[in-house]
């Protein structure tokens, strides 16, 4: 295990731990995370796979934060985690990841008895893209009163610890 490896996963651990404690993730734990993956990706080969994966990350994050559905600390995070471990497994890591975050959304929606109105939600967000494209739909996002929000930085997390252990 390389240690850019070793990084992303103490990275993952710190960031849940914060994410789940303030709901948010530092951007002390982000921006020193992403340099350091791309210096230790320039010392010992990867580096273009890294920026990739870092670039990436970035865009998908700052896409989802213009929906409404992350913050920005979890789009850092996403680009940082690129840059530590490198376009593929970065990519198996962002795929466990949002498989355990909708895991942790249906048991959130289920809990709090919203699942019979989960496919109209959808739905409604959906119709929104089509005709917004990437604007926040104003009954659906972060910043609706009520909205049921999850951790992202646990899934990463998770997703980083299934990708490094399945690798």
């Amino acid at each position: 295990m390389t240690l850019a490896t070793l990084l992303a996963l103490g990275v993952g651990v710190l960031a849940a731990a914060w994410d789940l404690r303030w709901r948010r993730i530092p951007r002390w734990l982000t921006v020193p995370a992403l340099a350091w993956g791309l210096v230790l990706h320039a010392i010992g080969g990867g580096f273009l796979s890294a920026l990739a994966a870092a670039a990436l990350g970035l865009l998908l994050g700052a896409a989802l934060v213009q929906l409404g559905a992350m913050g920005g600390g979890d789009a850092k995070l996403l680009g940082a985690m690129g840059a530590l471990l490198g376009l593929h497994l970065w990519w198996w890591s962002v795929e466990f990841g949002v498989l355990a975050a909708a895991a942790g959304a249906l048991v959130q929606v289920t809990r709090s008895g919203r699942l019979p109105f989960l496919a109209g939600d959808l739905g409604a967000i959906l119709t929104g893209l089509r005709r917004r494209g990437l604007h926040p739909h104003p009954e659906h996002n972060l910043a609706t009163p009520g909205a049921l929000t999850a951790p992202f930085g646990v899934a990463l997390a998770l997703g980083v610890a299934c990708a490094v252990w399945l690798r």
